[in-house]
């Protein structure tokens, strides 16, 4: 992905913009299910400095320690995960939240162990059993 792309919550408060390529993973672990309310939530992760808030930045709820989801207060999208007062670090944004998420494929699953056995699995994509880049 070379082009920018944008995005934000359901009722237009939050916005931003993403300038550098990314990548994207289905994470299947309980504190992204319960955060999100679904089965599972496809992150989109940006390296350090690839990312910008247009808007105003959202709310921020400490989910565990050093990690800080950002969401919007107003119409409750959940919008970003990033580890808590670290710098140059990269972003996880949910891909739900792109103005055009299908020009982002998720690549794998990630905490599949956390998986709940109804859910379904992309059969396409491997699932592994933690994560390649970060705590939950």
């Amino acid at each position: 992905m070379t082009e920018t792309l944008e995005g934000g919550c359901l009722c237009g408060r939050h916005r931003y913009e993403i300038t550098k390529p990314v990548t994207a993973t289905h994470c299947l672990c309980e504190s992204c299910r319960r955060a999100s309310g679904g089965t599972l939530v496809t992150w989109v992760t940006v390296p350090p400095g690839g990312f910008q808030w247009t808007t105003e930045p959202p709310a921020f709820y400490v989910s565990s320690p050093k990690v800080k989801r950002g969401f919007c207060p107003e119409c409750g999208t959940s919008l970003s995960f990033q580890h808590e007062n670290e710098e140059d670090v990269d972003i996880d944004v949910t891909a739900a939240s792109l103005d055009t998420p299908e020009k982002v494929a998720p690549y794998d699953h990630i905490w599949g162990n956390g998986r709940l056995v109804w859910s379904p699995l992309d059969p396409s994509l491997p699932v592994l059993p933690g994560s390649h880049r970060h705590d939950g």
